[in-house]
C-alpha cells in the first residue's frame, strides 16, 4: 500500500471531548493549528484512526475533515505552511 499524506481538521464543540481527540491526534500526527493535524500513513490506518475518532466525537455536534493531499513523497513538497510546521520534510518519520 502506499503512504499518504492526510490533513485533518476538527470542530469538537465540548471541551473534554476536544482534548479526548487532540491527545488521540497527537500520539500519531503532526500538529499544524488548534484543531489541524498532518498525518503520513497507508489507506487502511488511516481508518482505524477515524474508527478511533468516532468513537470520541459526538457525531450530531463535532465535525471531522479529513483531506486526502496525495502520495506522500510528492504532497509534502507541495504543502506550503507559513509560521506553522517549521519543515513539512519532517513527517518523513511519522507514520499512521
Amino acid at each position: 500500500m502506499s503512504v499518504r499524506l492526510y490533513l485533518i481538521a476538527y470542530d469538537i464543540s465540548s471541551p473534554k471531548r476536544w482534548r479526548r481527540v487532540q491527545k488521540a491526534m497527537r500520539r500519531l500526527c503532526r500538529r499544524s493549528q488548534l484543531s489541524v493535524f498532518v498525518c503520513r500513513g497507508t489507506p487502511a490506518r488511516l481508518a482505524r484512526l477515524e474508527t478511533t475518532l468516532r468513537g470520541e466525537m459526538d457525531l450530531v455536534s463535532d465535525r471531522l475533515m479529513v483531506l486526502d493531499l496525495g502520495p506522500s513523497e510528492t504532497a509534502a513538497a507541495k504543502l506550503k505552511a507559513i509560521n506553522s510546521i517549521s519543515d513539512i520534510t519532517e513527517l518523513g518519520g511519522i507514520v499512521l
